[in-house]
């Protein structure tokens, strides 16, 4: 039960004595004894009994030396320390001690004296801790310590050198010469700057990672090295820096490993990877517009099917629907068809050939045409070039683009649809990877919700939503199936937007000015 101050404070010295020794006694993880000034003991708490294995009744009256081992006793220990207490006021020692059970245990001791009023010596205080287990570690790891520069020197998988603080190699191991391929000899004395390339060299690398260490600790780093006899392998790289207990740098240590094997697995395995993503991303886009892009046709369908049930008295009126059900019913037959086609095409099948876009947009328009009419859109553009393309794939860019930017107004939306030829120094945040000189910049521009600037480029990642399902219909993976088709086209996609002023998405494609003008002809 918990004593307040107050109440504490209430306690006669007898009571408040007694409180002080039930607290002693009931500490358990620390032995804490009174002995008389010869060192016998003359209590025991918890803790004791828990640490050296004695029982109140088997200890008291005991000399407390008999936790010593014979060793200590032999060289007079116990009394020692109390001398030292008694002369000091304390005396602290680590050491092994033994149980009851004759097992050890390696205790921190502290031995307090205490005084009288007259300050004369009228016994000790002996508090107790059992550190075997750090003790353990402790050794444990001086013994590390001793067999590590044996196990260096003799570590054949690895190079590892010492670096003065100015680069200069001052030892080699085993490891280092067969890796290297220089001895001993050859290389202590030699700046380690011998093991890297010309080019590397030429951009001053090795002491760049130098530097880094000794500002950040240590670097890490993968590369080329230069053996012996010129032959070249893929290294990895750890330069530790190594200081003195002032914290000044005083050289540094540096650990090789050869991955040259594993390098050209990496590289074989990154190859059939990117494939796979290729062909996981193309199944991607296979499912999405199968359950997608095929909405707006079933949708036509199911309306029109509607009108002619309500209407089926106006044979007029059933003539002309029936008409548009044929026509949307042919269109999604012309998808499926499309797509069945478009998901048996390896990468290295696929075809490309000069696509109108004027064609493409109106496809996509025919396919809206519900939405448009319902939502009064306004779809505006100047006619557009044909591109060398995959018509499935530049028809699925305009779907969604043009999608996105009916379902994100709330106003009638007004869709802007322009064109022009820039040239690659001209192109606005391009890649790096381009490698055409021209492209066609197709831009598409709405009045819709818009977006935060911050999210011009998360608006790409696959499933990516600014906007709940209750708010907009849709899976998220529009804009990054766009993101993905302008790169499968060699060209890259980027919008800009301020929430609540619309948005504008830019579309670079390569363009062959002489080939489109032919096909536009």
């Amino acid at each position: 039960m918990a004593i307040s101050i107050n109440k504490f404070n209430a306690y006669t010295n007898t009571e408040k004595n007694l409180l002080y020794q039930k607290m002693i006694e009931e500490i358990q993880d620390y032995a804490i004894i009174l002995m008389d000034k010869e060192g016998y003991i003359q209590n025991w708490n918890k803790g004791a009994q828990k640490i050296k294995l004695y029982s109140e009744s088997e200890i008291l009256g005991k000399h407390f030396s008999i936790f010593y081992l014979p060793k200590d006793l032999e060289n007079n220990l116990p009394f020692q320390l109390m001398l030292e207490a008694k002369e000091t006021g304390r005396a602290f020692q680590e050491g092994w001690r033994k149980r009851k059970d004759g097992s050890k245990f390696w205790a921190s001791v502290t031995i307090t004296a205490l005084h009288d009023e007259d300050n004369k010596v009228i016994g000790f205080c002996k508090v107790t801790r059992d550190l075997t287990d750090r003790k353990l570690a402790e050794d444990k790891l001086r013994m590390s310590e001793e067999r590590y520069h044996q196990m260096i020197a003799e570590v054949q998988d690895y190079a590892i050198i010492l670096l003065s603080a100015e680069g200069v190699i001052q030892n080699w191991n085993v490891g280092a010469e067969n890796i290297k391929g220089y001895t001993a000899a050859e290389a202590v004395g030699n700046k380690f700057e011998m093991f890297y390339t010309e080019q590397d060299r030429k951009i001053n690398l090795p002491y760049k990672l130098l530097a880094e260490a000794k500002e950040k600790g240590k670097a890490l780093q993968e590369g080329w090295r230069v053996r012996k006899n010129g032959t070249k392998f893929w290294g990895t790289i750890v330069i530790t820096a190594l200081h003195n207990k002032e914290g000044h740098v005083i050289g540094f240590s540096k650990v090789t490993r050869d991955l040259t094997t594993q390098k050209a697995s990496e590289e074989k395995l990154a190859a059939y990877t990117a494939e796979l993503e290729i062909q996981n991303s193309e199944l991607e886009q296979f499912a999405y517009v199968a359950s997608h892009d095929l909405q707006e046709p079933l949708r036509k369908i199911q309306t029109f099917t509607e009108l002619i049930q309500m209407n089926f008295e106006n044979k007029d009126f059933v003539k002309t629907y029936f008409q548009k059900l044929d026509a949307s019913a042919k269109r999604m037959s012309e998808l499926v068809k499309s797509l069945l086609n478009y998901s048996r095409l390896s990468k290295e099948k696929e075809v490309y050939a000069f696509v109108n876009l004027n064609e493409i947009l109106e496809g996509v328009k025919e396919d809206f045409e519900l939405l448009i009419e319902e939502n009064k859109a306004e779809i505006n553009y100047d006619p557009l070039p044909s591109v060398k393309g995959n018509p499935i794939q530049l028809g699925q860019l305009f779907s969604n683009l043009i999608s996105n930017s009916l379902k994100f107004c709330t106003a009638h939306p007004i869709i802007k649809i322009n064109s022009k030829i820039v040239s690659k120094n001209k192109l606005l945040d391009p890649p790096r990877n381009l490698m055409h000189e021209q492209y066609l910049h197709l831009t598409f521009q709405d009045n819709g919700i818009g977006f935060d600037k911050q999210y011009d480029k998360i608006i790409f990642s696959l499933f990516q939503r600014l906007h709940g399902k209750q708010e907009y219909a849709g899976t998220g993976i529009g804009l990054a199936l766009c993101k993905k088709i302008a790169e499968n086209h060699s060209g890259y996609i980027n919008a800009q937007s301020e929430e609540g002023r619309g948005a504008v998405f830019n579309v670079f494609l390569p363009y062959d000015h002489l080939n489109s003008t032919q096909q536009d002809l």
